[in-house]
Formats: structure tokens, C-alpha cells, sequence
């Protein structure tokens, strides 16, 4: 029955919380394919050339290698995302330039905000500071105590209604993108090598 087949998690709902994560996956794990080529290449040179025994993973906590890499990847999307906006205003661009510039900004803003949430999670992930600790603490030591930056990003970032924004601002460009070309034809193009760029392996 329907019922049944649903239970047995044989038909997915659509959902915005599908439409999100699907984003987010999409974004982030072309590094960690990359990764995974490049291992695959160096593992089979290795056993062809040295004739090494490449049955087993050596190369230390595959989950915290893919952790790091996840990490550094979304950090330099939100930065190159800052950087870009910086330089649209700082290069004082002409009209024709500001024009071309503008919606490559303005798709990766949306990128940035679709790796941000899971970014800021990453980066916060462990950190045992609680409210109790940060109330016995004077102001200086909080500024400069790398856990109580920590824990006020995530209280910002993660909780419920930032990131129920996120969760329909951020794909909104995959419904608008189509739209936006009509009003400006350098959407298309710039969406489109924007989107290869940071979802690399897709």
C-alpha cells in the first residue's frame, strides 16, 4: 500500500528541507570527490609501480579528513563571497561593469548562504562552553576565549528562525535564476559558471 511504501521510505516527500540539503550536498561535496579521485589515482600508482597492498584505508580518520575538508571549502565560499562584494564596490566599476559584475555577486551570496549553516555547524561542532561557565566570566575573557565566539556564532547562526530563513532564501535562486535572466542576460552567464565553479564534480 501507499502507507507501507512510504514507511519503508520508498517515496520522498518534496519539501523545502529537501530542496535545502539537496543545495547544500550539492555544494559541498565536489571537494570530497576530488578528494576521493585524487586518493583512488595515488592508491593505484602505488600498488601498480611499488606493488603496495591498497586493500585498506592508511591514511589516518577518513571522517575528519572529509570534516576538514568540508571546512576549509565552505570558509573560502563565505570569504570569496565577502571578497567579491568588497571589490564590486571597491573597483568603482562603470556602468556596463557593474552591470556584468553584480548578479555573480548575487548568486554567490546565495551559495554562501547555503554552506553557511553547515559551515558555522562544523566549526562550532565540540565546543563544551555552556551559558553558566560564559556567566562567571568577565568581558575580556570572553572576547578573547576562541569557545565563547563559538558559542555566540552558533546561538546566531543555528537556532530555529535563522535557520528556517535560510531554508527558503538560499535555493530561492534555483526558481528565480530562470526568471532573473529575462531582466538581465549576465545572470545567465555568470550563474552559470558560478554554479560549475562551486559545485565542482556535478
Amino acid at each position: 500500500s501507499i502507507m507501507e511504501s512510504i514507511d519503508a521510505n520508498e517515496i520522498a516527500f518534496l519539501s523545502m528541507d529537501n530542496i535545502w540539503r539537496a543545495n547544500q550536498l550539492f555544494f559541498m561535496v565536489g571537494p570530497i570527490q576530488g578528494f576521493s579521485v585524487y586518493t583512488g589515482v595515488k592508491n593505484f600508482i602505488n600498488y601498480l609501480f611499488y606493488g603496495q597492498d591498497i586493500g585498506g584505508w592508511s591514511g589516518g580518520d577518513l571522517t575528519q579528513v572529509s570534516i576538514a575538508i568540508v571546512k576549509c571549502w565552505t570558509s573560502i565560499i563565505i570569504i570569496m563571497c565577502i571578497a567579491c562584494w568588497v571589490y564590486l564596490f571597491a573597483s568603482h566599476p562603470n556602468d556596463v561593469e557593474y552591470q556584468s559584475r553584480r548578479p555573480g555577486c548575487i548568486i554567490f551570496t546565495f551559495i554562501a548562504m547555503d554552506v553557511l549553516h553547515p559551515c558555522i555547524y562544523l566549526w562550532t561542532l565540540g565546543n563544551k562552553l555552556t551559558e553558566p561557565e560564559v556567566a562567571k566570566m568577565s568581558v575580556c575573557q570572553r572576547l578573547t576565549n576562541p569557545a565563547w565566539w563559538k558559542l555566540r556564532l552558533a546561538s546566531a547562526i543555528l537556532n530555529e528562525t535563522t535557520t528556517n530563513i535560510f531554508k527558503f532564501v538560499a535555493p530561492v535562486y534555483n526558481f528565480m535564476l530562470p526568471i532573473l535572466v529575462f531582466y538581465n542576460s549576465y545572470f545567465g552567464v555568470s550563474g552559470g559558471f558560478t554554479l560549475v565553479a562551486v559545485g565542482a564534480g556535478h
